[in-house]
């Protein structure tokens, strides 16, 4: 059988490491998702190789702990807040590179859940919580519900992350551009992603959205939120989950898929990075590369297309090296709801520079959405010039 998880080429990886910084694309992204540049920097420049980064992260992790337990024992609750909440997000890239249940992960991530749990009890800003949903077997979904101080009955976005990304990154509960403009956000863990991995909750070809509609008949019974205003955003990965949402339950009446993954998977499974193809093996917990390669098959968003009927926003970079922007287009012309396409001239995956314009764009559009301002037939493509 063909080695399909081209873990030989190691060696390529770690030159890459050497001589790039392989952080540098990601580090906009972890700005926007509340890590601090210079903790980003200072632990990237410790990690020469792939096998550096959980000891290293950990190492930064395990600093900004020490500082809150500091301030907490002084009852500066401000500062434990926000040390604790740098200590979760910090344990993140540590937890995300291990694809598999190992005692070092269930530790991490023990130690990534307390942390966050400290930070909602010291965060006086806005209501921060997790919660637990009912899901399938008698197991439960985990999620992050932050609601609008002062509304009785908020629009809800549900956020769907990435494959690499959990439910702790975003939107920072420090800076919620939802939040600030009337929205609550339900950021979840589903199948095969963060924390459901850690219990075993497995992504299948068909089960993330039925979480998704778990997560609304959760919503459905929340105070502060009004159910009949639920979006949904999903950003890598979750562009392809969040529109899967979308067409399997009506409720959801605003959708935006960023950062596409929409079309064949051949792309980020067989041609890119090796660590896409084993981490997804992870949380799909299919490890024959056959029968792997006969659910990447079926990850096409085509069939769903005609089923998504609420007002829908996809965007991407013009060079994403997951998802070429054909993929993307075609995408746009199946659907046949009012919809948008956003291209940002001469951006990658993470759209780089441009993310921090995109989080407030996105947000405004989302509003728009849930007032119900893109009306039937709506159709706009909108192509972000380079800066």
């Amino acid at each position: 059988m063909t080695d399909r998880s081209r873990k030989n080429q190691k060696w390529i990886n770690e030159e890459f490491y050497k001589v790039l910084d392989v952080f540098g694309f990601r580090s906009v992204m972890f700005v926007e998702w509340g890590f601090r540049p210079a903790d980003v920097r200072r632990t990237t420049d410790r990690i020469k190789i792939p096998g550096m980064v959980v000891k290293e992260w950990v190492r930064t992790a395990r600093q900004e702990e020490d500082l809150a337990r500091e301030a907490e024992a002084r009852g500066h609750r401000e500062s434990a807040a926000e040390f604790y909440y740098r200590a979760a997000l910090y344990y993140g890239p540590a937890c995300g590179v291990i694809h598999a249940n190992t005692p070092r992960k269930f530790e991490l991530y023990e130690r990534l859940i307390h942390c966050y749990t400290k930070f909602t009890e010291y965060f006086d800003e806005a209501p921060v919580r997790r919660v637990e949903i009912p899901f399938e077997n008698g197991k439960t979904i985990p999620g992050i519900l932050q609601t609008v101080p002062g509304v009785a009955k908020a629009p809800c976005v549900l956020v769907v992350p990435g494959m690499d990304t959990i439910k702790e990154y975003m939107p920072s509960p420090y800076h919620n551009h939802f939040r600030r403009r009337g929205m609550a956000t339900l950021t979840i863990d589903g199948p095969g992603q963060g924390e459901s991995n850690t219990r075993e909750t497995w992504v299948t070809l068909d089960n993330f959205e039925r979480a998704g509609s778990a997560a609304i008949d959760f919503l459905e019974r929340q105070d502060g939120v009004d159910a009949t205003r639920i979006g949904t955003y999903g950003w890598s990965m979750g562009s392809y989950w969040a529109p899967r949402i979308a067409a399997h339950d009506k409720r959801i009446k605003a959708l935006v898929g960023a950062m596409g993954v929409y079309g064949q998977k051949d792309t980020i499974f067989k041609h890119s990075k090796p660590a896409y193809r084993a981490n997804y093996k992870y949380m799909s917990n299919i490890h024959d590369e056959d029968a792997f390669d006969a659910m990447a098959e079926q990850m096409d968003l085509s069939p769903v297309a005609a089923d998504i009927s609420c007002p829908t926003l996809l965007v991407m970079g013009e060079f994403d090296e997951l998802c070429p922007l054909e993929d993307g287009e075609a995408l746009f012309d199946e659907l046949s709801c009012p919809k948008e396409l956003w291209v940002y001239e001469n951006e990658t995956h993470t759209f780089g520079g441009r993310l921090p314009d995109f989080y407030l764009h996105v947000a405004d559009w989302m509003r728009d959405a849930l007032e119900g301002k893109l009306p039937a037939g709506h159709a706009k493509r909108i192509d972000f010039a380079a800066r």
